[in-house]
């Protein structure tokens, strides 16, 4: 039996280890939180930090996988390229590729190097020298961190003092102490999600990306097309073809997250690993792929074809919304608006009643995904998506 290590084991690995099963493997999770939901679903569990990247490599060794599958974290896709390109495995990019996917300096540099539409910026190692640029740049600006995911540590700066600010928080954010400082776009966010195969792209798909009260979060994610794809296609498939012939990328996901502005996408954040939020349950709804079994033959090095043979535009209108609340407090229970529950095909809390919210931007109480077999209908809910979802307290 072959043995595939995921480099983590959380409620987003499960239904990857689930597909890692179908097709006969042995299965390894890691991550250093034991509590991790996936766990319970693989056949080992081997603690450790996935963003330490030396000391998975020694359990990989240690553990003769013949596999390993990445997370939905960045931190976590650049290991498991690591891992194959030390191990000669398939499946991945070569690490130098991998970060220029997963670490956003990295991608900025690559942008600019082919031409791609992208925000002009820079990065810092010293919090001193990014505060000494806010003296050259035009407002506003936005801050991040280049190694954190899920609108952490970013904030916009219309001013110096908020630019001094902004530095300060995404410096404490980051891991590696590294910040990307970015014009920012005035635009429309979507998200392009598509395969490619032998550096072209096979099947495509696009989204609109709303917010909540955390702007950098992205609270909805809804398909298929986003609005405007048509204008911008064209320009996105073509720049993802000359990155994959440029880079010689391995077969496999690729999502960039971009900001429509007019007709033209200008890319904020590009990754190949697994999305959050079980983003792949509610795409497969709308082509009629089992996704999270492609991704697993994908990272194993197995051919992928059977899968995306099955392709089709289904007529499905599907998406998933995050659950956060409004205010700090301790949480009783949610409700959804009569008529979108009926749209709902599956839902998952991760908070539980008693639970204490303790940072409402953040901290997500769980997770619904939907689909819509009418564009109209799927339009008329969006528009009212404010009021869709409530969360109660204990504490009122």
């Amino acid at each position: 039996m072959k043995k595939i290590l995921f480099v983590n084991g959380n409620f987003n690995d499960i239904p990857l280890i689930e597909s890692a099963h179908k097709l006969g493997m042995y299965v390894i999770t890691s991550g250093n939180d034991p509590k991790g939901e996936g766990h319970a679903f693989s056949d080992m569990y081997v603690p450790c930090d996935y963003s330490n990247k030396e000391a998975m490599l020694n359990i990989a060794k240690q553990l003769q996988i013949d596999a390993v599958c990445s997370c939905g974290n960045d931190f976590g896709a650049t290991t498991a390229a690591y891992i194959a390109e030390k191990l000669n495995l398939l499946g991945h990019d070569s690490y130098k590729v991998s970060k220029i996917f997963h670490e956003k300096d990295e991608f900025k540099k690559i942008a600019e190097k082919y031409g791609l539409l992208s925000p002009k910026s820079r990065s810092f190692l010293s919090e001193n020298d990014a505060i000494k640029y806010l003296s050259k740049v035009e407002f506003p600006q936005i801050v991040k961190p280049v190694d954190l995911g899920g609108g952490k540590g970013i904030s916009v700066a219309n001013t110096i003092e908020q630019g001094i600010n902004s530095i300060r928080t995404a410096f404490a954010k980051s891991k590696v102490k590294h910040i990307v400082i970015e014009d920012y776009i005035q635009g429309t966010q979507h998200g392009f999600i598509c395969y490619i195969k032998n550096s072209k792209v096979v099947f495509d798909y696009s989204t609109n990306d709303y917010s909540y009260l955390n702007p950098y979060m992205v609270w909805i994610a809804s398909g298929y097309p986003a609005d405007g794809y048509q204008k911008v296609k064209k320009q996105i498939i073509h720049d993802v073809e000359l990155l994959a012939a440029e880079l010689n990328m391995s077969d496999g996901f690729l999502t960039i997250q971009y900001m429509m502005k007019g007709d033209k996408a200008y890319y904020l954040e590009t990754m190949r690993r697994c999305l959050g939020n079980l983003h792949f349950k509610c795409i497969a709804e709308d082509i009629n792929i089992n996704l999270y079994d492609l991704f697993v033959a994908t990272e194993a090095g197995l051919d992928t074809e059977r899968y995306l043979s099955s392709y089709e535009l289904t007529g499905k209108y599907s998406g998933f919304m995050g659950i956060y609340a409004d205010r700090n407090g301790i949480f009783e229970s949610v409700s959804f608006d009569s008529e979108f529950e009926k749209y709902i095909f599956d839902k998952m809390m991760l908070y539980r009643e008693g639970d204490v919210i303790e940072n409402y931007l953040e901290d997500k109480l769980g997770m619904i995904w939907y689909s819509f077999t009418d564009e109209l209908q799927k339009n008329l809910f969006i528009s009212r998506r404010n009021q869709l979802c409530k969360v109660h307290y204990k504490d009122n």
